[in-house]
């Protein structure tokens, strides 16, 4: 149910910066009527500081900036966010790797495929996060236990270079509410870390996303 657990060579300071020693996966699947919280998800991403934020790129693929979900319309004011209107489960995956625990979510769409991703990071609000998983009703799941494989590690590889890769963003999210809609927007964080500099390049590098500067908004 997780995505692969990833090898590296050799320790890395970001070893120890979650205590967390025990890996472990949870899973929301909403019902076919009301589906995931949006709005409430939204409002929780807003509150969690510092994240890295991967998106699924693909060739010729178009998603839609605005959806309708069961709190109303919803504007995605940022183009990396625009995957979320087509995601319908949010899962929750805890993995320990040789760099160290990492904690991060998926959103997939209705065949199950993730189309987003969201890792916690030392700057990250370590009780905002926890908040956002009980409010969202995920449940601690046990993992099964997975490897890392050099030809998975190709195969990802080759995806990317064909352009159906991954690209990930640190950025900070912003909720509004205006009486007509929502909007959801993101930015690049105002300070991180170099320990979450650090992590968000290993994710990148394990991920094999391009990893896009702070400095460049979009």
């Amino acid at each position: 149910m997780s995505d692969y657990q990833h090898d590296a060579d050799g320790p890395s300071p970001a070893d120890d910066w979650r205590d967390e020693a025990s890996p472990s996966a949870a899973m929301y699947l909403p019902t076919r009527d009301v589906g995931f919280d949006l709005m409430r998800l939204s409002d929780a991403l807003s509150k969690l500081g510092s994240v890295l934020w991967l998106e699924r790129r693909e060739r010729c693929a178009a998603h839609a900036r605005v959806t309708i979900g069961p709190g109303g319309l919803v504007l995605f004011d940022h183009p990396a966010l625009a995957v979320l209107g087509r995601c319908s489960v949010v899962t929750a995956h805890t993995a320990i790797t040789p760099r160290g625990p990492r904690e991060w979510l998926c959103f997939r769409d209705a065949t199950r495929e993730t189309q987003g991703k969201l890792y916690l990071l030392p700057d990250t609000d370590y009780l905002a996060w926890d908040e956002m998983n009980a409010a969202s009703r995920i449940v601690p799941q046990p993992e099964s236990p997975s490897r890392w494989h050099a030809h998975g590690a190709f195969l990802r590889g080759a995806m990317a270079r064909l352009g159906q890769g991954w690209r990930g963003r640190l950025l900070t999210f912003e909720f509004k509410r205006f009486p007509w809609l929502r909007t959801l927007g993101a930015q690049a964080p105002l300070r991180i870390s170099l320990l979450g500099l650090e992590l968000a390049r290993a994710i990148a590098r394990d991920e094999n996303a391009e990893l896009v500067s702070p400095l460049n908004t979009f």
